[in-house]
């Protein structure tokens, strides 16, 4: 047995030695090889895991949708893969306190088999977020116009519309519903149209489901939070004949300084009054007034709904309109008598004599921005760069606060003399 495995041996050895050679060989260059450490870079869609009860205030919500994963490790390995292999997310559950730019890590994973022998780097490798809580309140409901007149050819019907529940439940960002006052219903013309047929009213009440507007305390509209919605019941009968009259709005408080009032308007401008008695005489009235619209403390425009006063002896169908009061900011003056002038860009050696040592300055801007200046706010200057010995007639020149205009410098122009400093 053994000289017949001798014999095989010897047959042909020197073959079966190179044979041998070439495969260690070749082992030797495919151990090499897979050894031999890379790096590929592939663009990756990162996932976002969305907290279940904060919500996005600031960050980017899908670092545009990809990033970067560089993947080192074997050359066999890493050649293999491709971006469909790789996951890369962020999980905005780790994030533990709202309210507070965090730093959240990008993770990235491959498959299961290259676990421990491949590197995974995401660039960038974190997202800057700020969470929110989201909340729900409870926000009263308010319906406008909430009552008026609508014309049918020349019969009038008188509408009231209230909400159905006076209250609704308002969800979102903490941060922005914190500022909802009320959720308002704003009723168009169609809304309005009484059903009519064969010019009866089929019906005197419906009810409708609206759009509401969020607003906070001076009725300025809350964005970026979802739309929600009221249900409105209107009612409708028909009037006898009225008489049209102007509505004027009344005003009463004091704007803050600075500010004046631009205008007050009211719609609808005019309502229609009726007699309060049985016979149906109305007393000589053109105008109804509104319920006095506070300006104190205002400094923007705003509209608010302001009630009707109903003139003795009369019964109004409508018992508001909305005023629109329009404000602006002043434009104010403030004189500063004496500014000293000083002299920039003073050559050395020499001496710079001013034939006035002070300027006076008007300046001219917002209110706000021109009121609050002191002294120390302007500075006046001569500049006299490049000039040598001798009288030179110089521009005085101003620096200022931003926003606000030099409307004069008295005076405009001063005498500088130029000349040897004395040697004691």
């Amino acid at each position: 047995m053994i000289r017949r495995l001798l014999a095989l041996l010897r047959h042909d050895f020197w073959l079966k030695l190179l044979s041998l050679a070439v495969a260690v060989l070749l082992w030797a260059m495919v151990v090499q090889d897979y050894n031999k450490v890379t790096s590929v870079t592939f663009d990756v869609p990162l996932e976002v895991i969305s907290h279940p009860e904060y919500e996005i205030y600031e960050g980017r919500r899908d670092l545009e949708t990809e990033v970067e994963v560089r993947v080192t490790g074997p050359n066999l390995l890493v050649s293999s893969l491709k971006a469909d292999d790789l996951r890369a997310w962020v999980d905005y559950r780790t994030v533990q306190q709202a309210g507070r730019a965090q730093e959240v890590r990008v993770q990235v994973s491959g498959p299961p088999r290259y676990e421990g022998q491949v590197e995974y780097r995401a660039n960038p490798a974190t997202v800057t977020v700020t969470l929110v809580e989201n909340r729900t309140l409870t926000v009263p409901v308010a319906v406008t116009p909430e009552s008026g007149i609508v014309a049918v050819g020349d019969r009038e019907f008188r509408y009231t519309a209230v909400p159905v529940n006076g209250t609704i439940f308002v969800s979102g960002r903490a941060d922005y519903l914190g500022l909802v006052r009320s959720a308002v219903v704003a009723l168009q013309g169609a809304d309005l149209e009484p059903p009519l047929q064969d010019g009866r009213l089929t019906e005197t009440r419906t009810r409708l489901q609206k759009a509401v507007r969020l607003v906070d305390a001076v009725m300025q509209p809350v964005e970026k939070l979802a739309e929600h919605y009221a249900e409105v019941e209107i009612t409708w009968e028909e009037l006898p004949p009225g008489k049209r009259v102007t509505v004027s709005p009344q005003t009463v408080g004091e704007l803050p300084p600075g500010f004046e009032l631009a205008g007050v308007s009211v719609s609808p401008a005019e309502v229609t009054i009726r007699s309060a008695t049985l016979d149906g005489s109305l007393p000589q009235v053109s105008a109804v007034q509104t319920e006095p619209v506070d300006l104190s403390g205002q400094t923007q425009s705003f509209t608010t709904v302001a009630r009707l006063v109903a003139p003795a002896g009369t019964s109004l169908a409508q018992t508001s309109v909305e005023v629109s009061v329009s404000i602006r900011e002043v434009s104010a003056e403030k004189l500063f008598g004496a500014v000293p002038i000083a002299v920039q860009n003073a050559p050395e050696g020499l001496e710079v004599t001013l034939s006035q040592g002070t300027v006076e300055v008007r300046l001219t801007g917002r209110y706000t921005l021109v009121h609050p200046l002191d002294a120390s706010a302007v500075i006046a200057y001569v500049d006299v760069a490049g000039l040598g010995p001798g009288t030179h007639r110089l521009p005085v020149k101003v620096i200022y606060p931003p926003e606000i205009v030099e409307t004069a410098i008295d005076p405009a122009v001063i005498e500088v003399t130029i000349s040897p400093a004395e040697i004691e």
